[in-house]
């Protein structure tokens, strides 16, 4: 993302090329429409930030035989910081008008001040929710982080090998940055095979500077090697820049949310614009190509247009949710305009300006620091007020079911309140247990009414995104805990009735870094087909090991919904959303109830069936939500699912 300044005869039209070609791939991707691994983008930008960076130190040390530490920070200050604090700060703004003050605002309150510092990845690897990475408008800055971490490690890294004698343009340097780069991505790939040496390898693998350092290598290593390619014919140049693009788009395009990535997966975008860079200095139909005009326009605005069109194509999104094409496509193309104008008022006025040097530099440093944290201060004292607005699904709401008002959580079975083992009938009533992940909980309400109802005991132990048996945890590392101890539980109280209820569609979707379900084999899924055929094996080897003469009530995933949070700018949800826009969870949860035909003491529920009239399904009544989110139902949505709910536990009870 950074560009060449000083001598005009080290630019190179088709580096800027590159970057038009990384910057596309990304926002294309994020627009939904193509390329399914549109996010190799970020790995290009890795790879060319590596080449650049390390052309400009050598140059430097070959011209004055030293390298100076701060006059490469004034550049990075100069270069990066302006465009990301002005960036950060209008989505901080937008946001107070695009998305939520109950919940949502926190989240880019919290998450911009992580930018502010560079530590952006470090965030997002802390955070154990699904919504945190998938609908934050600041997710993208992950890889600006990773960026600024190696800048800062890098220089110093180069400048303590040139003190023990291996000078910056001397072979042994290269032999040095080749062996961290070997060293780097064996950890990246063992790390992303989920191996559990720490907690949550994937997403170490992904978010970790070390285990991202031998992109950048990659290219430091091609700019310390000017001639490696030099003897290539010219129709060898041609058909290894062939290679090398189709290797790029082939990844770009069969690479999808199932891929390991970024283990072996990730050396196709490097290896392929490390050829690109390579041979870049070669007149060839490539470097034609990539030096047309229009496409060089875009890589000038890429580093600004990377910045701004994730924010604004999750605001189209939230404002636009019957949209799905069109407004992050528009979005997308406003966020080039604000890149140009971003790039001609900002940052080159301040990169090309002589003066902002040393302590000026660092002035500006301070300020583009500071000022998105101020602006974070100023946008929480106003979401703290609720901004005038309905409150849909914050933290009490989430916890006023039944099971979270008991604290149900299956980990805090020494601590659980007395409700989630009822005795409201007294100890000779037969007895309902409810058991799953978080849609039990948000189901727990109608259960326990429709228990009562019948006079009958009421128990729920759940475990948030942990469904009932192991095979989809190779992130959350401590289902495997919690799951025995529901083994157990359900050993232990010997229910008449176990009922349970999972969000099947979080485990076969592959959307979230490290969720992806396994078999049991430990073997990934590599897409939802897949995915779906691991889940329906788990739920039927389950079923034959413990619960086959268990008189058991499955409670199907409600309809996905659109329910979210007023904003001020969509002060009105919509009552009802069509069930097509539930094509996951519709496929899903059909193969489901066709498993369950098969075992006679086993009653299938879908809450479609309640929720949904001629395949419009309510998501508000009476002005009160049904939902919290996306998935899960509030008490008052699970509670019309009552006498459902009564009718197939009577019908169970009468079973022999």
């Amino acid at each position: 993302m950074a560009k060449v300044t000083g001598n005009p005869t080290y630019f190179r039209q088709d580096i800027q090329g590159l970057r038009a070609i990384a910057v596309l791939l990304v926002v294309i991707y994020h627009t939904g429409i193509a390329f399914p691994g549109g996010y190799i983008g970020v790995d290009m930008f890795f790879v060319i930030s590596g080449f650049v960076i390390t052309q400009l130190i050598s140059r430097e040390y070959e011209r004055t035989n030293t390298f100076g530490l701060a006059e490469f920070y004034s550049r990075r200050v100069r270069r990066i910081l302006p465009a990301v604090a002005l960036a950060t700060v209008g989505t901080l703004l937008i946001s107070v008008v695009a998305l939520s003050p109950f919940g949502e605002q926190q989240q880019v309150i919290d998450t911009s001040r992580a930018s502010s510092l560079f530590a952006t990845n470090f965030y997002f690897f802390l955070q154990d929710s699904y919504w945190a990475l998938a609908e934050n408008p600041l997710r993208h800055l992950w890889s600006l982080a990773v960026e600024e971490q190696f800048y800062l490690i890098f220089p110093i890294l180069l400048i303590l090998l040139n003190a023990i004698g291996a000078k910056i343009t001397s072979s042994s340097v290269r032999v040095w940055l080749i062996a961290i780069s070997i060293v780097s991505f064996a950890g990246s790939y063992y790390l992303s095979l989920g191996n559990q040496f720490v907690p949550k390898s994937e997403l170490f693998a992904f978010f970790g500077t070390p285990w991202r350092m031998w992109e950048f290598l990659v290219g430091a290593v091609i700019a310390l090697t000017p001639g490696f390619l030099n003897r290539l014919s010219k129709v060898g140049v041609h058909l290894v820049n062939l290679f090398a693009i189709t290797v790029i788009f082939w990844a770009a395009i069969s690479f999808d949310s199932f891929t390991l990535f970024p283990g072996s997966a990730a050396l196709a975008p490097v290896f392929g614009t490390a050829i690109l860079i390579q041979l870049g200095a070669r007149t060839s139909i490539t470097t034609r190509i990539l030096g047309f005009k229009p496409l060089t326009k875009i890589g000038t605005i890429s580093y600004s247009w990377y910045l701004w069109h994730w924010p604004l194509i999750v605001f189209a999104h939230r404002l636009f949710p019957n949209s799905q094409k069109i407004a992050p496509v528009l979005a997308a193309l406003i966020a080039a305009g604000i890149a140009i104008i971003s790039l001609n008022f900002v940052e080159n006025p301040i990169r090309q300006n002589p003066k902002i040097r040393g302590t000026q530099a660092l002035k500006l440093g301070v300020i583009c620091t500071i000022a998105p944290i101020l602006v974070s201060v100023v946008v929480q004292v106003g979401a703290s007020t609720g901004l005038g607005l309905q409150v849909l699904r914050n933290d009490e709401i989430k916890k006023s079911s039944y099971a979270d008002i008991y604290q149900c959580q299956i980990h805090k079975w020494m601590n659980t309140g007395p409700k989630c083992d009822g005795l409201s009938h007294g100890p000779d009533a037969k007895r309902v247990l409810l058991i799953g992940d978080s849609s039990a909980s948000s189901i727990s309400d109608g259960v326990a009414a429709a228990a009562n109802s019948l006079g009958l005991n009421f128990s729920v132990y759940y475990s948030y995104h942990c469904p009932i048996f192991v095979r989809p945890v190779s992130l959350r590392t401590a289902c495997r805990y919690n799951f025995d101890k529901v083994v157990k539980k359900v050993s232990d109280l010997n229910p008449d009735i176990l009922v349970i209820s999972n969000m099947s569609e979080i485990y076969i979707d592959g959307v979230t870094q490290g969720d992806e379900i396994r078999n049991s084999s430990e073997t990934r899924a590599k897409d939802t087909d897949e995915a779906t055929q691991f889940w329906l094996d788990g739920l039927r080897d389950k079923i034959e090991k413990d619960f086959k003469n268990q008189k058991t009530l499955v409670i199907l995933q409600p309809p996905t919904s659109k329910m979210r949070e007023l904003v001020l700018l969509r002060k009105i949800f919509d009552d009802k959303v069509s069930l097509s826009h539930s094509t996951n969870r519709n496929r899903v949860t059909g193969e489901e109830s066709e498993l369950y035909k098969k075992y006679t003491n086993f009653a299938v529920l879908d809450p479609a069936n309640t929720l949904c009239v001629s395949s419009e399904c309510q998501q508000s009544m009476d002005g009160e939500a049904l939902y919290y989110d996306a998935l899960h139902l509030t008490v008052k949505g699970s509670l019309l699912l009552k006498d459902a709910i009564a009718s197939e536990l009577e019908l169970l009870l009468a079973k022999n």
